[in-house]
């Protein structure tokens, strides 16, 4: 048995005599102010923590003075070995990362302190050096061991999410489909009889109220797609005016009314090598934004030419002439579920991190440009298709 960390060669394989002895002699002192100091610092140390504290310690303790002591490998690997036990039983009693760190922060004072008095003082720079790597060498076990169980925590968490939009994705999409399906049947009917006209707005509210959750599901479900990275991709070439055509047809009837003007602005046989579905993901969701915050105005969809820049080959414009954006709203603008000032307007807040993250698989990034009471720019910036951005992504 050795180990495998190259770094722990002095630990590894040279004694230490009188950190071992000083280390025996004040062993139970140094656990005796330990669990006091313990206690003092961290608030989870309740009387069930500082019970498992008086069984692990002791532990960590003796397989410190046999590293010291041993001057071999075997040793030193028991350390790490023990403290991973340490960092897992931490996990285990809801422990945070800190709160670990603290924990050895107060051993390593502890040692030095009673250490320094049984040497009285001197303690040369060799056993300082020793001293120090071997509760480096601890907690790092600790927190490595710390750190696989709340990812083991969070992988299940998020399997579990998954099957939880599966379910959103399949079943309860379809009832909800198959609702509205008969709503609007229903409403037509009642439609051709006078005195119902207040119910066929009834009807259409609920029938909104349906589509917007349905949206909102889509929205959940395609974040979900890029965060595991479901979506496979498959760059072609892209004809950006009959592509951003059939964009802004998707929200041309909302456009409308709202009285809002959509407007084009493409360079004829303007073509991008890009993938498609990731793409539509970019532009859907911002142009989607762009409608559903402005009240007046032009939306513009603009495209320009820059392969002549350094790794650009297109640059995608959507502009509004909307309420604009805060400027503390910018810096996390494109995070999940994070929303700004709404001005009323419903949502889940995911549509800009869609935006944001299959921006980043297309290899390009988006940029924003936005003023209060004036109006927002957003613009995707597509990788030329050599550029080592989108080599690295594709």
């Amino acid at each position: 048995m050795s180990t495998e960390d190259l770094t722990l060669d002095l630990l590894a394989y040279h004694a230490f005599p009188l950190l071992a002895s000083a280390l025996t002699e004040r062993k139970d002192a140094i656990l005796q102010e330990w669990e006091s100091a313990v206690a003092h610092t961290l608030p989870a140390a309740d009387a069930l923590t500082l019970e498992n504290l008086r069984n692990s310690v002791p532990l960590i303790l003796q397989e410190l003075i046999d590293a010291f002591a041993s001057g071999q490998p075997e040793a030193t690997r028991y350390l790490e070995e023990g403290s991973k036990l340490h960092g897992e039983s931490r996990f285990q009693e809801n422990y945070n990362m800190r709160e670990l760190v603290v924990e050895y922060r107060l051993l390593r004072r502890v040692m030095i302190e009673q250490i320094s008095g049984v040497l009285n003082e001197k303690l040369d720079m060799e056993n300082n050096v020793a001293l120090n790597m071997a509760v480096d060498t601890a907690l790092q076990s600790g927190i490595v061991m710390f750190t696989e169980n709340l990812q083991a925590q969070i992988k299940a968490s998020t399997e579990i999410r998954s099957k939880y939009l599966s379910y959103l994705s399949h079943d309860l999409r379809n009832h909800l489909n198959r609702a509205t399906l008969h709503i609007q049947l229903l409403s037509a009917k009642l439609a051709r009889i006078p005195e119902y006209e207040s119910n066929v707005l009834d009807l259409d509210s609920v029938k909104n109220a349906i589509l917007q959750t349905t949206a909102g599901m889509d929205k959940l479900l395609q974040s979900e797609q890029l965060r595991r990275g479901s979506m496979h991709q498959a760059a072609n070439v892209v004809d950006l005016n009959l592509f951003l055509s059939e964009v802004v047809k998707q929200v041309a009837p909302e456009a409308k009314s709202k009285g809002l003007e959509l407007e084009m602005d493409v360079p004829e046989g303007a073509k991008a090598v890009s993938d498609e579905k990731l793409l539509i993901l970019v532009l859907q969701n911002l142009l989607d934004n762009a409608v559903k915050y402005s009240s007046a105005g032009t939306i513009k969809v603009r495209a320009r030419d820059h392969s002549n820049a350094e790794n650009i080959s297109w640059v995608l414009s959507i502009i509004d002439h909307g309420p604009g954006i805060a400027p503390e709203n910018l810096t996390h603008l494109f995070d999940a579920f994070r929303r700004g000032e709404t001005h009323g307007i419903p949502g889940v807040g995911l549509g800009l991190s869609i935006a944001a993250e299959a921006a980043r698989l297309l290899g390009g990034k988006l940029e924003i440009e936005s003023e209060v009471d004036v109006g927002s720019t957003f613009r995707l910036m597509l990788p030329s298709p050599a550029s080592p951005a989108s080599e690295s992504e594709m």
